[in-house]
């Protein structure tokens, strides 16, 4: 009689990694590791201004150049205009973003040519060779410049650089308690307004990005090798923007050294490639220079952030209102509209208030474009929230200790408590998690030996600062992404 026996539980057991004897052994396969028969290379000529008219490129030289095989520019090219998934509302300006400009380059990077030849070696030497005949133009990098009257308009169609705002009681589909109320007018309540300036990150994985495109020129088909986070929407992407079918396109994407979002993204150079390889019927490769990732690759987080609190005395925080003005750089990437959106409901962090506003300004200026990196939009709004906690603590003239633990969400509101903001957080135990912190630090002792080296001035000083943050892991279900204007689907709780 046979039997069956039920698997021995791997929940809670140790488990062997399968993917690390590649990795450490080096026998990973990135886009660099790969070569196709017959395989010519991409260069990018990309702008060297900020802001600047393009009234003419003139290929000629580079096209007589050594191993060239074809070299093009925006309007010898064709393509469509890159995909953007997440038009916000309908203030949102989503000026058409082409792989290759034509009318005139709007960041430094911003690719405005392109050469294929044999080699690498030949076609960056080929690239510069092309002459393109620029005409500057003023350029605006700052957020609140781009905004104040007279400033260079990055695109001329809106006649403004406000790229459209999103305010959480007009646009949200979560139920939200005003804040702009009695509570910053009430002259018993304590409160503070804080502005802090989020500078722009600039992503450096270990792995350059890089994209091979192979051909079946018989079938039609294409096999795209790509640097990316996200294989299954860069094929949907390019099929929009390149106009091959989807049935006919693969996207492979082989071991990844580093992204954090900054291959979360469909790039120009994935379009130009397939493009390339579609109308010369041969196989192409581009990997990125270390220096062209500083300027072509997505930046993240740039920001003004104003975040009001209004507490009692005794220090009871009551309300919290935020307002952002947000950098897209010179385009709309994929999701950059909504990035400071995935912090919306979070500038409240850890701490139970009643009231809750927020909105945001979008603004475009002469810079790489902004995207999802690295947690996007939470760690800005942990930023505004700890740092405002520890003014608020300033002003009450309390230990910053004190001021989160009488205000941290208390363990009997769990599970499944829904803040200010409307989102409903499953559990937690922030102030069990912050005094095992401060055991940990032995906060008492360290603060005495804090005081004791400022008194007796010693020039070695110590600090001690505290972040407690809520995660938002993924917005659900999927009709509130829907109500949010997110083309793509979520999650069902």
């Amino acid at each position: 009689m046979a039997t069956t026996e039920r698997p021995a539980p791997s929940i809670g057991q140790r488990k062997q990694r399968k993917e690390d004897p590649e990795l450490i052994t080096g026998a990973s396969r990135y886009v660099d590791d790969i070569t196709v028969p017959g395989m010519l290379w991409v260069y990018m000529v990309r702008s060297p201004f900020a802001h600047a008219r393009i009234n003419g490129i003139d290929l000629s030289e580079a096209l007589a150049a050594p191993g060239v095989v074809a070299a093009y520019t925006g309007e010898t090219l064709e393509m469509g205009p890159l995909v953007m998934a997440w038009p916000i509302n309908d203030e949102c300006k989503a000026p058409a973003h082409l792989p290759l400009t034509k009318d005139k380059a709007r960041y430094v990077g911003d690719p405005v040519a392109v050469v294929v030849a044999d080699s690498r070696v030949h076609a960056k030497d080929a690239a510069e060779l092309v002459q393109v005949d620029w005409e500057p133009l003023p350029a605006v990098t700052d957020i609140k410049e781009a905004l104040a009257d007279g400033a260079p308009i990055v695109h001329e169609e809106y006649g403004t650089n406000d790229a459209g705002s999103w305010i959480m009681s007009r646009d949200s589909p979560a139920p939200i308690r005003n804040a702009s109320g009695p509570y910053f007018e009430d002259p018993e309540m304590v409160t503070i307004t804080e502005e802090y300036y989020l500078s722009r990150l600039i992503p450096n994985a270990m792995e350059p990005r890089g994209v091979v495109v192979d051909v079946n020129s018989s079938m039609g088909e294409y096999t795209v090798f790509s640097a990316t986070q996200i294989p299954h929407i860069l094929r949907t992407t390019l099929t929009i923007t390149c106009g091959v079918p989807e049935a006919k396109l693969r996207v492979v994407a082989p071991d990844v050294g580093g992204g954090f979002g900054s291959k979360l993204e469909a790039y120009p150079e994935d379009a130009i490639c397939l493009t390339i390889a579609k109308v010369l019927g041969r196989p192409v490769k581009w990997i990125e220079e270390r220096s062209e990732g500083y300027v072509a690759t997505l930046h993240g987080r740039e920001m003004y952030q104003q975040i009001e609190l209004a507490s009692t005395k005794d220090g009871v925080l009551k309300a919290v209102r935020v307002k952002l003005w947000a950098s897209m750089g010179a385009h709309m990437r994929i999701i950059t509209p909504g990035i400071p959106m995935l912090g919306a409901w979070l500038y409240a962090g850890c701490y139970d208030v009643e009231a809750y506003d927020f909105e945001y300004t979008n603004v475009f200026t002469n810079n790489t474009f902004t995207d999802a990196y690295r947690g996007a939009g939470r760690p800005e709004a942990t930023y505004a929230i700890e740092r405002a906690m520890d003014a608020l603590a300033r002003k009450l003239g309390m230990d910053p200790v004190d001021l989160r633990r009488k205000n941290f969400i208390s363990d009997d509101k769990f599970p499944n408590y829904t803040i200010a903001s409307g989102l409903t957080i499953d559990s937690a135990n922030y102030a069990g998690t912050l005094e095992k912190c401060l055991g940990v630090l032995g906060y008492e002792q360290f603060r005495a030996e804090q005081k004791a080296r400022r008194e007796s001035g010693s020039t070695k000083v110590l600090g001690v600062g505290f972040s407690t943050w809520l995660e938002m892991c993924g917005i659900a279900p999927s009709r509130v992404l829907a109500a949010l204007k997110y083309i793509a689907g979520g999650w069902d709780a």
